[in-house]
This record gives structure tokens, C-alpha cells and sequence, in this order.
């Protein structure tokens, strides 16, 4: 075969193929099924069919016909791709690296210097901490009682963080980064298998700059590390259906999913489960299924994930009808357990969490030439994908007790898919320029409008603003962070949407253009984490005045990231005797008395007494404490809609 066509056809083998590399032998070069696919396409907008027809079917056309003809398609080819992009093809394995730095500094530049959020991310820093004061790391305590609504994967990890770095926020935070940083691996390289080595890194762009996947990588909360292992798992599955012979797959899958139920329980093992029997059962491949239900992987998982609930099952015995009945069928079941909310909760926060992903996917959705990119995905990666977003957000769908992190396992599969479609659009410059011109338009409308909001904002008289964040600092966390966010993304998507952008950078250089504009702009809105509620300015304030023997009372509030500032334990006050979230461990508490409180003469007492008393409170209860203790409480320090209340002053340390 002559020069030219053995060019073209290595040329089009490398643009976005998940097959193996064309096979060079004496006589002939065969092609894989998305090269032939992606030149046919290209030769037809280019009005060469006779040509595709002649070199697709035959391979035969006469010897100086075919180089004019071969050498013409690819100059022509080649003059039609910017510089920038035929830059980055050339380039690919340095993007590779260079968006793994990008991904690192992204989830762990902003970890430290922002307070733990009340009451999750101080929950699961206190645990830890507990766990080394206690040197106990078989029973998880909260508050010094037992704590078993989450198994303790998470507690482990960072009590090591802990241990190593010091009791710091950037320490509590590393565990969620890092497994953020885990899952862009992974899914980049489950994209490489399933849709090709350009698929594959806009695929890891996708979830990065996901609002919600990068958010969560930036809170202590158990989805990131429960994603990490359900996405592990699945790889491993998909490994075991690739390479059949191996006998490392299977057991990698069952290290991963027994670590994620040490994470989060048996929904680490049933969610993972049904995406693959469905998968494997829709492609009839009994010999993986075999594969993974043979004794050795099941042996494994169950070495992995069984020692740990036998060993506190041991030292308690009511944990099993706690952790599985109550904590697990009643939370899906009922709404007992709390978080009610209706069954299309997800749905909006799929596409905001999604965003602006969800846009580019509406466009594509909505031209007869962008479902045809659809449909020329790997069907493999759009069975498995389309399986394994499906089953994570119908599951938690039906579940009664429904929070948005919970649905946070479907996004590697969405961003995957998201990644494969964009990668078969780019192939088609016309729909390329199309699409991305509508969403860099867009992303400019939406963030020109989010500016002009918070600008509004700000111009508001002091009462107003006032009234607008009294309730929650969430809503100011929101309009902060999304006017940072917007004021980054407005200049870049201005210049994505302009004409000369394109020629340019190609396609798949405003893509990466619009991607770092969404991370830079995501980075920047981190800082409204500060206005969320925090116990850290109070702690401070409290730590400078106490003495070893002053108490500390939380009262009608819960506020778990208030021990770990300070490093001791505090008195749980409740006029219901309920205390929220610790009331099974503070019902087996031998100290019950002395640190769970429920009577106001009792606290009434204890603040005459002369000895010096704080009291951690919202400000609703303010007035309900001047009026019910005496001497009248005096206001130590105001943050936000907490207060801290002390029955005398003194000088701090004294």
C-alpha cells in the first residue's frame, strides 16, 4: 500500500478509537472500527465519497490516483484542524500529566483556612480525633459516646491524617481530596478503555469541574470516599471482562467493594452489584460473572469488609439491629430516620451539580446530528455508563431519606458519557462549532446575570442583607461563591464564545478553555465556605478565656465541630432528652448524668454556683436564657446566628 494511505489510516486509527491499534502486515493495514467510522464521516464532509467508498471497501484505487487523492484528503484534513488542536493530539500524554497537576492543585490548595461546617464536616473530623484521644479504633465514638451510624473507613483514614499532620482543618479535609483526585484517575482511565485516549481526558475535565463532585472533594463527608470505591470496583469489573485470564481483576473488585461498604455500609455492594449483573447479564458474558462469583473474590471481600462489624457486633451487641435495621432499612424504607424529600429531589440537583455539562448535553440532545454522535459512543461504554447512572439515581430515588450528596456515585458515569459524546462531536467541526459557541454564550448570559445579582446584593441597605442572611449562611455562602465564580467565568466564556476562538484553538481547545475557566472560577468561590456555620471563631474565643475547670454548654444546638477546636468535651443540653444524633450512644453512657442535661433548674444551678459557666447557643434562644437564668448572661462573643453566654466575665486564661 502506498505511503499516503497507510498515513491516513494510522491518522484516523489515533482519533478517539477505544480498539486496538491498527495490525501492519506484508500485504495489508487493518482498519478498527471507529477509524473507518471517523474517516467515513470526515470524507463526507469533505464531498469525497467516491474516495471513502474506493478505501473503506477495496483499498485498491490505482497507484498515482491514490496518492493525489490520499495526499489532498490530508492536507485538507490537516489545514481544517487549528493549530492548538493538532498541538494537543500531539500532545496528548502532556496534557495527560498537566491536567493531573491541574486536578491535584485544585482539590488541595483550598483545604486549610476555612472553619469546619456544623454539623457534618465537625462530626467526621471529632470522630478521628476521639479515636486518637481514646486509642480506640474498633468503636467509633461522637461526643465520648458510641457512635454507629457510619461504618468507620472514613474515621480511620483521617484519624492517620490526623495523626501524621496535626489536628488541622487541611489534615480533617486531605481524605475527601484525595479520593476526589482518585476518582479523576480512575475515570480517566476506565475512558481510555472504554472510549479512547481523547475521550478519556475530557472525561476527567467533565467531573473535576463538576460543581457538586468538586465541592464535595473540598467537605469532610463519606460520598467522596464511597464514589472512589464504587467507581474502583466497576473499573476492576469492566478489567475482568477485558482480560478474562486475569486473576488480579476480580480480587481488585472485591478489595473495592469491601472497602466501600467499610465505608458507607452494604449499599457499597448492592449498587455496584446490580450495575454489574445488569451489564454482564445484558451482554449474556456468564464467563466474567463467573469469574467475579468464584470463592477466591468472595473470600476476599469478605476479609475485608467482615472483620470489623464481627468485632464491634462482639463488644456490642445491639450494633447489628442499630446499624442494619435502623440506620440502613429504615432510612430507605421510612422516613423515621429524617431527610424527607419528594422523589424528584435529585433531579435538580443532578443538573446544577452537573452544570454547565448539563447544557452541553441539552444542545447536543436537541440536533439530529448530535444524538448521531451519540450513537456512534462504543456501545459497551453506553450500556455499562447509562447502567451505572441509572442505578445510582433510581436507588436513591426510592429511598425516603434523600440528601444531595448521596446521588454523587452516578457522576463519573455521567461525566464518562458526557466525555465519549463530546469526543464523537468534535470529529464534526460544524456541529463542534455550533455546540460550544451555544455554550460559551450561555455560560456569558448566566454569569453576566449571576454578576449583576450579586452586585445587587451588595447595594442592598444593611437591614435588608441582614434579614436575607439571618436564616442560614448557606444562602450567603451561595451569592458570595457565585459571584466569585461568575466574575472569573464571565471574561473566558466572553472570549470561548468569539469566532477566532475557534479557529484558534479547534474544539477540543475551547473545551479544555471553557474547563479551566469553570475550575479557576470554582477555586476562587471556595471562599464562601467561610460564611458557612462554623464553631471555629467561637472555640476561639472560648479556648482564650477558659480555665481547665469551666464547663462548656451547647445548648438546644448542635454543634459537633465545637470539641474538636477546643479538645474537650462538652455538655449536651436538650429539653427533650432526645440529643438528636447521640441520643443511642447517650442512652448506654455511664456519665449520662453528668454530660447530657435536660432540666433547667439543673442549668439554672450549675450558673449560680460561682463557677464559671459558657453557653453555646443560637441567638433564637437568647432571650429565653436572660429571662431564665440569673445573674443575667453576658454575651462573650456573637458569630453569625450563634452566641456564646457566660454567667461572669474575667480576664482571659483566668
Amino acid at each position: 500500500m502506498r505511503r499516503p494511505a497507510k498515513k491516513l489510516i494510522a491518522f484516523y486509527n489515533r482519533r478517539g478509537t477505544a480498539e486496538p491499534r491498527i495490525k501492519e502486515g506484508k500485504h495489508a493495514i487493518k482498519w478498527t472500527p471507529l477509524a473507518r467510522a471517523s474517516f467515513q464521516a470526515n470524507a463526507a464532509r469533505l464531498q469525497l465519497h467516491a474516495l471513502a467508498y474506493n478505501l473503506l471497501h477495496t483499498l485498491a484505487l490505482p497507484g498515482e490516483v491514490e496518492r493525489r487523492s490520499l495526499t489532498s484528503l490530508w492536507e485538507r484534513e490537516e489545514r481544517t484542524r487549528a493549530p492548538a488542536g493538532r498541538w494537543i493530539d500531539r500532545h496528548l500524554r502532556l496534557l495527560q500529566w498537566t491536567g493531573l497537576l491541574a486536578v491535584c492543585l485544585m482539590c488541595l490548595s483550598r483545604l486549610a483556612g476555612f472553619g469546619l461546617s456544623d454539623p457534618d464536616e465537625g462530626r467526621y473530623a471529632e470522630i478521628p480525633r476521639e479515636m486518637l484521644e481514646l486509642h480506640d479504633w474498633i468503636t467509633p465514638h461522637l461526643g465520648y459516646v458510641n457512635y454507629f451510624e457510619k461504618p468507620p473507613l472514613l474515621y480511620w483514614l483521617v484519624g492517620l491524617s490526623l495523626r501524621l499532620f496535626g489536628t488541622s482543618e487541611w489534615a480533617a479535609r486531605l481524605t475527601p481530596a484525595l479520593a476526589a483526585i482518585g476518582g479523576v484517575v480512575l475515570t480517566h482511565a476506565l475512558g481510555v478503555r472504554l472510549l479512547g485516549r481523547r475521550a478519556a481526558p475530557l472525561a476527567a475535565a467533565v467531573l473535576i469541574t463538576s460543581p457538586l463532585y468538586f465541592a464535595l472533594s473540598q467537605v469532610l463527608v463519606i460520598d467522596m470516599l464511597l464514589t472512589l470505591c464504587m467507581t474502583a470496583a466497576l473499573v476492576f469489573v469492566y478489567q475482568t471482562r477485558r482480560a478474562p485470564g486475569r486473576r488480579i481483576w476480580p480480587l481488585a473488585a472485591a478489595v473495592a467493594a469491601g472497602l466501600g461498604v467499610l465505608a458507607k455500609g452494604p449499599v457499597a455492594l448492592v449498587l455496584p452489584g446490580l450495575i454489574g449483573l445488569s451489564f454482564l447479564g445484558a451482554r449474556r458474558d456468564a464467563r466474567t460473572l463467573g469469574a467475579l462469583l468464584a470463592p477466591w473474590p468472595i473470600l476476599v471481600f469478605a476479609a475485608t469488609a467482615v472483620p470489623w462489624f464481627v468485632l464491634v457486633s462482639l463488644e456490642h451487641p445491639d450494633f447489628p439491629g442499630f446499624f442494619f435495621v435502623r440506620e440502613h432499612l429504615y432510612r430507605f424504607a421510612t422516613s423515621r430516620v429524617g431527610h424527607p424529600e419528594p422523589f424528584w429531589y435529585y433531579m435538580p440537583v443532578v443538573v446544577g451539580g452537573f452544570f454547565p455539562w448539563t447544557l452541553l448535553v441539552a444542545f447536543l440532545a436537541a440536533t439530529p446530528s448530535g444524538r448521531a454522535a451519540f450513537r456512534r459512543v462504543p456501545a459497551d461504554a453506553r450500556l455499562l455508563l447509562s447502567l451505572w447512572a441509572a442505578v445510582v439515581i433510581v436507588a436513591f430515588t426510592l429511598a425516603r431519606a434523600k440528601l444531595s450528596p448521596y446521588v454523587l456515585p452516578a457522576f463519573p458515569a455521567l461525566a464518562l458519557l458526557t466525555g465519549g459524546w463530546l469526543d464523537r462531536v468534535l470529529d464534526d467541526d460544524a456541529l463542534t462549532r455550533l455546540t460550544l459557541g451555544r455554550l460559551a454564550r450561555s455560560l456569558a448570559r448566566i454569569a453576566a446575570f449571576v454578576l449583576l445579582i450579586g452586585v445587587a446584593v451588595r447595594l442592598l441597605p444593611a437591614s435588608l442583607a441582614a434579614e436575607l442572611h439571618r436564616d442560614s449562611g448557606t444562602t450567603q455562602a451561595f451569592l458570595v461563591g457565585g459571584t466569585w465564580l461568575a466574575l472569573v467565568m464571565l471574561p473566558v466564556a466572553a472570549l470561548a464564545a468569539h469566532p477566532r476562538c475557534f479557529e484558534r484553538l479547534g474544539g477540543l481547545g475551547v473545551v479544555l478553555l471553557l474547563a479551566g475557566g469553570i475550575a479557576c472560577g470554582e477555586m476562587t468561590a471556595v471562599g464562601a465556605r467561610s460564611t458557612l456555620h462554623t464553631s471555629r471563631t467561637l472555640a476561639a474565643v472560648v479556648q482564650r478565656y477558659r480555665t481547665p475547670d469551666d464547663s462548656i454548654i451547647v445548648y438546644e444546638k448542635l454543634m459537633q465541630g465545637l470539641p474538636f477546636y477546643t479538645g474537650s468535651r462538652v455538655v449536651q443540653f436538650e429539653a427533650d432528652g432526645l440529643y438528636d444524633e447521640l441520643q443511642f450512644g447517650a442512652s448506654q453512657a455511664p456519665d449520662r448524668a453528668q454530660f447530657f442535661w435536660s432540666h433547667m433548674l439543673r442549668l439554672a444551678e450549675r450558673w449560680r454556683s460561682g463557677q464559671r459557666t459558657f453557653i453555646v447557643t443560637g441567638a433564637e434562644c437568647e432571650r429565653e436564657l436572660e429571662a431564665s437564668l440569673a445573674p443575667a448572661p453576658q454575651v462573650l462573643v456573637r458569630d453569625g446566628d450563634r452566641v456564646v453566654l457566660v454567667n461572669f466575665p474575667a480576664l482571659p486564661g483566668r
